[in-house]
């Protein structure tokens, strides 16, 4: 008689069990469909940061989801060797099913570290574009002192040269004089002679 109130406490306990799984999975197929909502809303190939974060937020809830899972699945097991002993076929089952359920959430680490990785590799790049343009605009910086250096210069050389240009045409003005006078010079004394 014991035997018996054992074995239907095994079987009350199994069909919960099979029901807080199913609700389980239920959840799974939401976060799921949240999962392909988040990344269709990007192009496939696109590793950018705001991508890989809505990725892992659905990530982290379904890793969450599966270590649940995984409790209820061993307390399954559990229920199931005390209830049915450790060979019996519903107990290799639930031992089934809690071997599948760790290796998917092995899985699903390896894919958030994955991301992870993604998405410190795009900070980075980021950092160093910044870090690039940054240094551009340094550049830009010293380039723009040195041109205004250089327009300086050019505009004191081009004023240096306007006077001596000016010095040159007065000179050669006072030069001209210089030879009319003695021309004029030249010809009264000849007209003298004569």
């Amino acid at each position: 008689m014991a035997d018996n109130f054992g074995l239907k406490i095994g079987i009350e306990g199994e069909k919960d069990f099979k029901r807080a799984i199913a609700d389980i999975n239920k959840d799974f197929r939401v976060l799921s469909s949240e999962l392909k909502s988040v990344t269709s809303q990007f192009d496939t190939n696109d590793r950018s940061i705001k991508n890989l974060s809505a990725q892992n937020e659905v990530l982290n809830k379904q890793i969450e989801n599966q270590k649940n899972k995984i409790s209820t699945l061993k307390a399954a097991l559990d229920n199931a060797a005390s209830s049915f002993g450790e060979n019996d076929k519903r107990t290799k089952e639930w031992q089934i099913k809690l071997n599948n359920a760790e290796a998917e959430l092995n899985k699903m680490n390896r894919q958030l570290e994955a991301n992870k990785k993604d998405m410190e590799s795009a900070e980075n790049a980021t950092d160093e574009e910044s870090k690039a343009l940054a240094d551009m605009g340094k550049a830009a910086d010293q380039s723009g002192s040195k041109l205004e250096g250089l327009g300086k210069a050019l505009s004191g050389t081009i004023k240096a040269a306007t006077a001596a240009a000016a010095a040159v045409g007065a000179a050669a003005v006072a030069v001209g004089k210089k030879i009319w006078d003695m021309a004029n010079d030249t010809a009264a004394a000849g007209d003298e002679i004569d």
